[in-house]
């Protein structure tokens, strides 16, 4: 029976940080896991990946490993559709012509190899929430320079034409790890050593599955108090009042910086909107609460809700002349809506407000002189 794989205690207790203060973010595993699997994204370790679904961690696929785990399962098909065939070949001498006829109609409704894994691909892709990691994400220049340097994967004890596809693959997960750490599971020592060697380091290589979810899961524990510290303090400032001071604050000034105003004045003289101030806003009883990000290092949170504003505007008239001819004010209501992104980190909560930036105010008919309420309600 083969040993359980472990990795070093101290390398271990270095990753577990990193997933609880957030610096990786990712896990990914090479062919080698996939084969070792099975052959199959059902069942097994690769099967255990779909509680990642519902964690802080995403699973990414590369290109290289979807690519040649299709083959794989697809050679693998064939070959069982050929002993199929085979084996109703030898039936038919055994049995009636009727009886052989319903058999090979039962075996005709099959599904094709090409129908079975395209189902079994995309199934796991959906169960998991997996992101493709595309060729897109790195460049036929860094692949050559590689080539040419024999950077890891390619050296020249090695046949380095047979590394391009690996070499791609690698690349492609140096560049998306440029803004996220990445378990990268593999035994491979080509891929070991680029994880080890990316000036990055943010790859991070361990041998096999089962350590990486054991990893996974050995913070969860601590990932929670940390998120339940924060929601303990954003309840403490949305219960004082801050919360709703700070958003009618910063949609106020985007207010103030966006909001558009039409009127209707004489041929006599031209009107220009010299100020703009918002006496007051509330909110309204619709409200959209959704989370962006929940892990260790930050918690990301959206709130959509409509906020009732109280508009003055001042309006400076003009003649044809540029003789100045007086001012008036007008004080209206609208409703726009308003999304906050909530980041709270271990001591702050940052705050966000983004508004409708079309959002136009309609005067009526204005003259010089004039103080008027626009009369709207909500």
């Amino acid at each position: 029976m083969k040993d359980p794989i472990s990795i070093d205690q101290e390398y271990s207790e270095n990753l577990r940080q990193k997933l609880i203060c957030g610096e990786i973010t990712a896990i990914t595993f090479d062919t080698q896991i996939f084969d070792r699997n099975g052959r199959t994204f059902r069942g097994g370790l690769i099967g255990q990946l779909e509680q990642l679904k519902s964690s802080n961690i995403q699973l990414i696929i590369t290109e290289l490993v979807r690519d040649e785990a299709e083959k794989h399962m697809l050679a693998m098909h064939r070959a069982k559709n050929i002993k199929i065939e085979e084996a109703a070949s030898t039936l038919r001498s055994h049995l009636s012509q009727e009886l052989f006829d319903e058999v090979q109609e039962e075996l005709s409704d099959r599904m094709t190899p090409e129908n079975i894994v395209f189902h079994e691909i995309n199934d796991f892709f959906l169960a998991t929430d997996a992101e493709l990691i595309t060729y897109e994400y790195t460049s036929t220049r860094k692949l050559l320079e590689s080539y040419f340097k024999n950077a890891p994967p390619f050296h020249k004890q090695n046949s380095k034409k047979s590394e391009f596809p690996d070499a791609a693959a690698l690349l492609c997960l140096e560049e998306f790890a440029s803004k996220n750490g990445v378990l990268v599971v593999s035994e491979d020592n080509d891929w070991i050593t680029f994880c080890r060697e990316s000036k990055l380091e943010n790859l991070h290589c361990v041998p096999d599955l089962s350590v990486a979810l054991t990893l996974i899961n050995s913070v969860k524990h601590e990932i929670k108090e940390i998120v339940e510290k924060r929601l303990k303090a954003f309840k403490e400032f949305s219960d004082s009042g801050q919360l709703q001071s700070v958003i009618k604050h910063n949609a106020a000034q985007k207010l103030r910086e966006n909001l558009k105003f039409t009127g209707r004045t004489g041929l006599l003289y031209s009107s220009h909107c010299t100020g703009v101030d918002v006496i007051s806003t509330s909110f309204s009883d619709d409200k959209t609460f959704g989370i962006i990000r929940e892990d260790s290092s930050l918690t990301v949170w959206a709130l959509e809700l409509d906020l009732k504003c109280h508009i003055k505007a001042d309006v400076s008239f003009t003649s044809a002349d540029d003789t100045y001819l007086g001012n008036s004010q007008y004080e209206g209501k609208l409703i726009t809506s308003s999304t906050s992104i909530i980041k709270i980190t271990g001591t702050s909560i940052d705050i966000e407000t983004m508004i409708n930036k079309n959002q136009t105010l309609d005067l009526g008919e204005i003259v010089p002189n004039e103080n008027r309420h626009l009369g709207y309600s909500w």
